[in-house]
């Protein structure tokens, strides 16, 4: 048995570290147990079915009477040796964020994962609101973060407005189609009347974590600067997507691609 301690970071980081665990446990027959995992049960019910634990203080006492240490997946680009660790180990407790799975073997397991976090909530209301395209456009997302981005690796990935409004103008003029624009965002103020007087048909979501997640994997395109939060919407919708990774790159169709796991 594989008994994850912790979760890693926020909550798609959450959902990704599960999924690539999760799939290595399935395709070698081991069970797989992520009690931190219940937090979410109440979002994605199907989660709690697939018996992951619900009980965060017993898997503490199970792990303080096993003596065992905990192997942590600290050090990237390392998965052969965890594959050949865990498959050699017995009831080990790991916790960590670099293991990875290839895409390959997440595949195999995609059906199982878009039922296990199918939104427990209603989301025809948020289809009604966001969704609805009576002339046939295009739905672009756009995630644009701020907040901890402008610190994290010295603002590498914090791009001003000007610079989202040229990459989606940039993908309007090649996907040369009527479009609708969702702005996914944690910006406290952001100036949705700058976008709104460049394309016209732009709304912003102001919704929970699960609802932009589940939004934002039905749109059609994804575009936004490195994070788990599109990764996530991306694979769970099957929905193409393309990070922006320099303020004065240059976008093509070619660059968007599902995710399937991984993102290299």
């Amino acid at each position: 048995m594989i008994t994850l301690l912790r979760l890693y970071g926020q909550t798609s980081n959450n959902y990704i570290q599960h999924i690539h665990i999760d799939a290595f446990c399935r395709a070698n027959g081991l069970k797989y147990r992520s009690p931190r995992m219940s937090k979410y049960y109440e979002t994605y019910p199907n989660l709690q079915s697939a018996d992951y634990g619900n009980s965060i203080l017993g898997m503490k006492v199970q792990k303080a009477l096993s003596f065992k240490p905990t192997y942590r997946f600290d050090i990237e680009n390392n998965q052969e040796v965890y594959e050949r660790d865990l498959l050699a180990g017995n009831n080990m407790y790991c916790e960590g964020w670099f293991f990875r799975s290839p895409d390959e073997v997440i595949r195999r397991y995609i059906p199982i994962y878009k039922e296990l976090f199918r939104p427990g909530f209603d989301t025809r209301p948020l289809e009604d609101k966001y969704l609805q395209t009576p002339n046939g456009e295009v739905k672009i997302a756009v995630h644009i973060r701020r907040g901890d981005y402008k610190e994290w690796l010295g603002g590498k990935y914090y791009f001003e407005d000007d610079v989202y409004i040229d990459k989606i103008q940039q993908l309007i003029t090649l996907l040369n189609r009527p479009v609708k624009i969702i702005l996914f965002t944690n910006e406290s103020k952001l100036n949705l009347p700058a976008y709104q007087s460049m394309f016209g048909d732009v709304v912003l979501s102001g919704n929970s974590v699960a609802e932009d997640h589940y939004l934002m994997s039905q749109c059609d395109y994804i575009m936004g600067p490195f994070s788990t939060f599109t990764l996530w919407a991306s694979f769970i919708g099957e929905t193409k997507f393309h990070h922006i990774f320099r303020k004065d790159e240059t976008i093509s169709l070619q660059q968007f691609r599902v995710c399937r796991g991984n993102w290299w």
